[in-house]
């Protein structure tokens, strides 16, 4: 006697409670002290932020009208944003053919080299980009070898330029897009490719008619989310930039710990949140993120 039938005979007695499978394991309170914890360290220094911003000895909106009045913040906030894109492009190019490269290899080699993908996430984001320092220092590593090849007579000011601050993001970033696209890939049903075969396509064309279209949700969860976290960087840009690498997180924090102008960091802090949800709900309208992400269908 099936389940079905069960119900249906336990639903014809009068009186009698029918708890079916969508209701069974359902614990709304179990979620409490996550929803407790994201109110407190989340929601209300939120709130302090949103109402420090209009508030400065009396209720004003002097911070974002310095934002919106001045071009340079605007270049600051398309420097911000270009370099974002930048990033995402640059970790999707490497991204791809390695995590490719992890899913075709055997089982142990995969675990053995995605543990190298992996190592960056031990180690603290301000050591990893101090070791940058070294190795794109005058004296480091790669003007000592370009001095040693003859190709440069004189040590390369590699330090404080654009390329320094890309090359720091790619590599800070780069383990969230293979991590991303990994896990799309690796779910793809490997038959699909030789159906694909057995029905004329070569390697090539199989390969970009039926994998790549199915990796997909990685490549949008994995742009979505080195983009997110690009923009908001703060360490990577302040130590192999310079002046004319200022981010709009570099200005927040020059705001609040030499001017001291809480009310303008906070304004710009809102204006870069602001900016940050307009692009996540322009994302959703050609992206179901909430699938993306695992949510309700």
């Amino acid at each position: 006697m099936t389940d079905t039938t069960l119900a249906a005979r336990a639903a014809s007695a009068p009186g009698v409670p029918v708890r079916t499978k969508a209701g069974r394991g359902v614990y709304p309170w179990l979620a409490l002290p996550a929803i407790g914890f994201y109110l407190i360290f989340f929601g209300w220094p939120l709130v302090q932020m949103m109402w420090r911003s209009v508030f400065d000895d009396g209720f004003t909106f002097a911070g974002y009208w310095e934002f919106f009045s001045l071009p340079i913040y605007w270049y600051v906030l398309g420097y911000t944003m270009a370099i974002g894109v930048v990033t995402l492009v640059l970790t999707l190019a490497i991204g791809y053919p390695v995590a490719y490269w992890l899913v075709r290899l055997d089982r142990t080699w995969t675990v053995v080299l995605m543990a190298f993908v992996l190592i960056p996430f031990w180690s603290s984001g301000l050591v990893r980009t101090y070791a940058w320092i070294v190795i794109l220092g005058r004296q480091g590593v790669v003007n000592n070898l370009l001095i040693r090849l003859g190709i440069i007579d004189q040590p390369f000011a590699f330090l404080g330029t654009h390329w320094a601050v890309m090359v720091g993001l790619t590599y800070y970033l780069l383990p969230y897009m293979i991590l991303c696209l990994y896990s799309v890939m690796n779910n793809i049903d490997r038959n699909l490719m030789k159906a694909a075969r057995n029905l004329g396509a070569s390697p090539f064309r199989a390969f970009l008619t039926v994998f790549v279209p199915l990796t997909k949700p990685g490549v949008f969860a994995g742009s979505f989310l080195v983009f997110m976290l690009a923009i908001g960087m703060y360490i990577t840009p302040a130590l192999l930039g310079g002046p004319e690498q200022t981010t709009l997180p570099l200005v927040i924090a020059l705001q609040i710990n030499e001017a001291l102008d809480w009310t303008l960091a906070a304004a710009l802090s809102m204006v870069l949140l602001a900016f940050t949800i307009i692009i996540q709900l322009f994302a959703n309208r050609f992206v179901d993120l909430d699938h993306m992400w695992g949510g309700a269908r």
